[in-house]
């Protein structure tokens, strides 16, 4: 009985609210203007800072050429052997670089690193934007040890908010199902309260922006 008396109670507050509205204390608030100060810096800085302090590796490069000589570098610096990559124009230009790479999604468990593409790049949070429409997905990466991702200057937005629109831009009518931000490598902190890196997904991310995107 008391149950129904408070139910009818709450309903009763939520009509008369409905029926007696009040006047918009604030009627002169601003809802368009940006909630952060802009940055008066080029976006390519404020991302590789962002994505610095978030635990991630930042590499600049001019050409393909570049990404493809630091990624060998940076291959044999960790001794790896085998490589992923699933996305297409991707895989053939690595594969013409002559990487000891493979295509085939079964050999995840195998693979030292996961090389893809994103969708995005926000430079205020240093985040990095992927989708269920691209053929590495979230899921790839979010089972190697390592997540390399290449990505071009257009494809840097301020915020949040521009890589939403980013995306409905690209795809029009058919937005990809699901959206992923990745910022910094794997971190939890859910066990005694220490700091895991690595614990959920991949304990190293590294971002090469290239500046020409000719392949």
């Amino acid at each position: 009985m008391q149950d129904s008396t408070t139910r009818e109670k709450v309903l009763k507050k939520i009509r008369n609210a409905l029926i007696s509205k009040t006047a918009n204390p604030y009627p002169n608030l601003d809802f368009d203007s940006p909630v952060f100060r802009m940055n008066d810096e080029v976006p390519e800085l404020i991302f590789a800072q962002a994505f610095k302090e978030a635990g991630g590796q930042f590499v600049f490069c001019n050409t393909m050429l570049d990404f493809a000589e630091g990624l060998l570098n940076l291959a044999q610096t960790k001794k790896w052997t085998q490589l992923l990559c699933v996305e297409s124009p991707l895989f053939k230009f690595l594969n013409e670089c002559e990487f000891p790479l493979s295509n085939d999604p079964s050999t995840i468990s195998t693979t030292h690193a996961s090389v893809t593409l994103c969708e995005c790049l926000v430079a205020r949070t240093g985040s990095i934007m992927v989708s269920s429409a691209q053929t590495a997905g979230r899921g790839i990466p979010l089972f190697t040890p390592v997540h390399i991702v290449v990505a071009f200057p257009g494809q840097l937005v301020d915020d949040l908010k521009d890589a939403f629109n980013f995306i409905k831009s690209k795809y029009k009518d058919n937005t990809p199902s699901s959206t992923t931000f990745i910022t910094g490598p794997s971190s939890t902190a859910d066990i005694g309260n220490e700091l895991v890196i690595g614990a959920q997904g991949p304990s190293e991310l590294y971002l090469f922006l290239v500046d020409k995107p000719e392949w």
